[in-house]
């Protein structure tokens, strides 16, 4: 057995046990003061976090219709009372795990594999895996005259959003499983 395989099986496992959409958060809400928070919400009559503001990630896609639901319809600001929405989008997990890691970001929904792989790359530390909010598969989108059954993608070059998000990874496991060698 190659020692890429372990790592593999270690990414099928993990992509098949976490496969819904993870919402991973940082936990900005545990500084918080309770005598603040219990003046303020009195003063507004409003629900008061410890943040006046909350930026939130996700991906401006069907994929993502939780959050594009939740903010389009006022749900989450509506669980949020006075704390301000700052949305911004991102087209892949990994790019929107280092807005988390670095900061600038509060709560991201993304993918199974950012969402582990920023987890144990900030060593548990820096990130927290709340909760899945969504569920489905993956598509492979190809042209139908070129691309009758899966076995005919062997050779083809495949594109996905971003190296090492929940398409990537999920794609290169079931290249593996096939024994196919490819050039990641």
């Amino acid at each position: 057995m190659s020692a890429a395989r372990p790592l593999t099986l270690l990414r099928a496992i993990a992509v098949t046990a976490t496969l819904p959409v993870l919402l991973t958060a940082c936990g900005y809400g545990s500084e918080a003061k309770k005598d603040d928070n219990k003046a303020n919400a009195a003063a507004t009559g409003e629900k008061k976090l410890s943040a006046t503001e909350v930026r939130i990630g996700y991906f401006p896609n069907l994929t993502h219709a939780t959050a594009l639901v939740g903010i389009q319809e006022g749900l989450i600001a509506k669980e949020l009372g006075s704390t301000a929405i700052k949305p911004q989008t991102f087209n892949a997990g990994p790019s929107e795990i280092e807005a988390l890691n670095g900061g600038s970001l509060d709560i991201g929904f993304i993918g199974p594999s950012p969402a582990i792989n920023g987890y144990v790359k900030s060593k548990s530390t820096n990130l927290r895996i709340v909760s899945g909010s969504a569920s489905g598969g993956v598509k492979l989108v190809v042209n139908p005259d070129k691309i009758k059954t899966l076995d005919d993608i062997k050779g083809k070059k495949i594109a996905t959003p971003q190296k090492g998000n929940t398409q990537d990874v999920a794609f290169l496991n079931w290249i593996g499983e096939k024994g196919w060698k490819v050039d990641p």
